[in-house]
Formats: structure tokens, sequence, C-alpha cells
């Protein structure tokens, strides 16, 4: 593969010591993230814990930042369902005449968002190409406890987006960063974690056209920012059969539901198989994949609307198949536990009322 095409493909799998290299800076004394500049002789844990007091203090203050809420498209009703996971912050990072300041992370159990601005040096084009192909040459990123240490079991799960959001002017030196991370494995994540930290080295873009990826900006901004610690979803277990595919039952065994997101995981019994795929196990495989992808699911709500559902990410294995939706329109928890998922399994359909659902704790 064409080195430009693998760097953008693989920024969601930092090694050992990319790892290590995170922790060290995270724990240098004249490292340049100043999250607040009172607080440089705090221990790290001491940090963690000052951070997460003022800005939950702050969030109620403050509320969540006006560009998410034109990025979901949601009204101030509706902001306040995602409140309790946001975190305003005020971290700023300077490098080559550059800053990125980051000023607030939203999250769920399995989608996190963290909103920044970057500002070149004043006659720099930050002409992006479409928000789609915006990129750092480095963009890793790591969950880290109170302590500063790497929460391993929740390194590679993770799949990161940078989107470019419209501030008006597309060509000036300015732009306004989402930085998308969606859970896209099957295994739960390890929530000890406190902190956040994401490397963010040469600003550029990926040229699809070329192949190769276009630098419009060079320097390290990477950052630690905290983490929201409510989850603003609950998971409920279903343990339901749903139908039949090619033979196998199939089970719905919990999903997860949020203002902004479901995620739903299914299970089968593993069919035989030859010792050779044939070309009849690929195509029992195949539809084994595509069991509940966005044309086979439907949510509706307990006012009888449907909620149109977008697809974000998810996994499969021979047994298990775990899908994550992103809601196009955020959604109260309530009108949710009171509405109805509609699977199409196979050539069958079923309804399965979320009402009485208990939550697992």
């Amino acid at each position: 593969m064409d080195e430009n095409l693998r760097r953008v493909f693989d920024q969601v799998k930092p090694s050992p010591e990319q790892k290590e290299a995170m922790l060290r800076r995270l724990l240098e004394p004249e490292r340049k993230v100043k999250p607040m500049k009172k607080l440089k002789k705090l221990t790290v844990v001491g940090i963690a814990a000052a951070l997460m007091v003022i800005s939950c203090a702050a969030a109620v203050v403050t509320g969540l930042d006006q560009r998410l809420l034109d990025y979901f498209g949601a009204d101030q009703e509706q902001a306040e369902l995602l409140a309790p996971g946001a975190v305003p912050v005020d971290v700023t990072v300077e490098d080559n005449g550059a800053a990125l300041h980051v000023s607030q992370v939203l999250m769920d159990r399995h989608s996190l968002l963290i909103l920044a601005e970057f500002t070149a040096p004043d006659g720099t084009v930050l002409d992006t190409k479409g928000d789609e192909f915006l990129t750092f040459d480095e963009s890793k990123f790591a969950l880290l406890d109170g302590a500063g240490n790497p929460v391993s079991d929740s390194l590679h799960n993770w799949a990161l987006t940078i989107r470019s959001l419209d501030d008006g002017d597309p060509l000036d030196n300015h732009l306004t960063i989402l930085f998308d991370l969606g859970l896209t494995a099957g295994v739960e994540p390890d929530w000890d974690a406190a902190f956040l930290h994401l490397s963010a080295v040469n600003l550029g873009w990926f040229d699809a056209d070329h192949l190769e990826w276009v630098c419009l900006c060079s320097g390290d901004w990477s950052f630690d920012v905290p983490l929201p610690q409510t989850d603003i979803g609950k998971t409920y277990e279903l343990n339901l059969p749903v139908g039949e595919l090619d033979g196998a039952e199939i089970t719905a065994k919990e999903i997860y539901l949020s203002p902004m997101i479901l995620r739903i995981t299914i299970e089968r019994e593993t069919p035989a198989k030859s010792e050779d795929m044939t070309e009849e196990d690929e195509q029992i495989y195949s539809r084994w994949m595509s069991a509940i992808n966005i044309n086979r699911i439907s949510l509706t709500g307990r006012d009888g609307r449907s909620i149109p559902l977008r697809g974000n990410g998810g996994t499969i294995s021979d047994q298990e198949n775990v899908e994550i939706y992103r809601l196009e329109e955020i959604t109260d928890l309530s009108q949710l536990q009171s509405g109805v998922l509609t699977l199409n399994i196979g050539y069958g359909s079923v309804d399965i009322p979320l009402d009485g659902l208990a939550p697992v704790e």
C-alpha cells in the first residue's frame, strides 16, 4: 500500500513505543499543553481531579457549545439531554506560530466528540478540500486513567475521524475541528479512563486523486483533555430470539441507547462449515454480515415516529454481530425506552418493545 495512504488509514493503532511516548509527554514538567496555568505544580492525579471539578462546575453554567448544537441540528431542549455528557475545557497548544484550542468534550459509552479551533499564522490558507479529507500526519490517541496510565484494553477499539465544521470562510487561516471517535469493536471499553491524550502532528489533507498527503501547517499540537464521567445512555439485556438465518437461530443479546447512539448485539448458532470455505459458505457469511444493516433495522419512538439512523461502525465474528448507529436526531431516552426496535432477520420481521426493560448496572 502507498505510504501516504497507509498513514491515513493507520491512525488508530499506536505501537507500544508510541504509547510510551504519549505517557512521557503527559508527565513532562515543561510540556507545551497548559490546561490551567495555575495548576503547574500539581501532580498528574491532582491535575485530573482539579480539572474534573472545575469542568463539571462550568458545564452547569455554559452548557453545550453552539457549534456542537449546529452539528447535531439540535435545539436547547435537546442540548439538555447531552449536557450531562459534556465537559467544557480550555486547553491551548502552540507550535510553529499556530495554535490549537480545545474547548469541549462530549461523549456517551460508545462515541466521543472533541471540539477545537485551529489558527495558523496570518496569510496561511487552510483549504482542506472537504472535511472528509482533513487529517493530521500523526493523529494517535490513548485513554488514560487518573494516574496518567494508558487504559490498554480500550486503545485499539476506536476509529478516529477528523471533521472540519463550517466557520463561514473555508479559505482563511482558521478551522473549526471536530475529532469524532467511535467505538467499532464488539468489546466493552474500560471506563476507568479520566483523560484522553491525542497526538496531533502536522495538519493537512489527503489528496485522494493522487494518493498523497498534503501538509497545510507543520507542528505538534498534541493535547490531553479530561473525560466526562457521566454516561448519558443505558445498556439493556434482551436475550430474545428474533428469527433464523440460513438455518441458524438468531438472538438479540443486548442494546445500548443514548440520546445520540443505538448499539445492538446479536448472536447466532454457528453453522457447520466445510474445511475449506466454499462459495455457499461465503454467501451465508455475507448474509450474516448484513443481518442488521441499515436497511434491516428501524427505531420507532414512543409517539410512533420513526427515528432516522446512520451507520457508525461495528464488528463481526462467526458468532456475534455488533452494529452501532448514530441517531440523526438527538432524542430523549424516555422516547426510546418506550418505543419499538424492529429487526428484519432473513425473510422475517420482529418488533421488540423497549418499555419495561431493566438497564444493566
